[in-house]
């Protein structure tokens, strides 16, 4: 059920049985009728005000560590493949991308671990990941031998 609802439907049955009420201040119905009216309107106010209260903020998602993670990787390897690209060309040709862009690659991954590794937050090495699909084509030999692997 919606709680907006509920307390629209209660409010208007205040309403009404004010309306139908004899109108006789002296009338005891009248005046119970009035009384309760009258609560179930300041309630209903009150709890239809705290429902259209803008929600509080939602707990960190995880899902929020992870896509600032993917995000981050694919930034910097972009970075690597658009302002290195003959080192990324040269890199593959040797098949040591990591031996022709050691000093970029350390650095992106120095702080991808300080971002996103120093806590257990269960977030794969998503900059590793985008290496190889980006830089190394899929093909992890490009990376070359004294590629150090994941960080996770």
């Amino acid at each position: 059920m919606n709680p907006f609802n509920d307390h629209l439907n209660e409010l208007a049955a205040a309403v009404d049985r004010l309306r139908s009420g004899s109108g006789l201040a002296a009338d005891p119905a009248w005046r119970a009728t009035v009384i309760d009216s009258a609560a179930v309107l300041s309630r209903g106010v009150a709890e239809l005000m705290e429902t259209l209260k803008a929600p509080a903020a939602a707990p960190r998602d995880m899902n929020d560590d992870h896509l600032q993670a993917q995000r981050f990787a694919r930034v910097r390897v972009a970075e690597m493949a658009l302002y290195q690209a003959s080192q990324v060309k040269a890199g593959r040709q040797a098949r040591n991308l990591y031996g022709t862009l050691k000093v970029q690659i350390d650095e992106a991954r120095q702080g991808f671990h300080q971002k996103f590794l120093t806590e257990t937050r269960g977030i794969p090495d998503y900059l590793h990941q985008e290496m190889v699909l980006v830089l190394a084509q899929n093909d992890t030999s490009l990376l070359g031998p004294d590629y150090p692997g994941p960080l996770a």
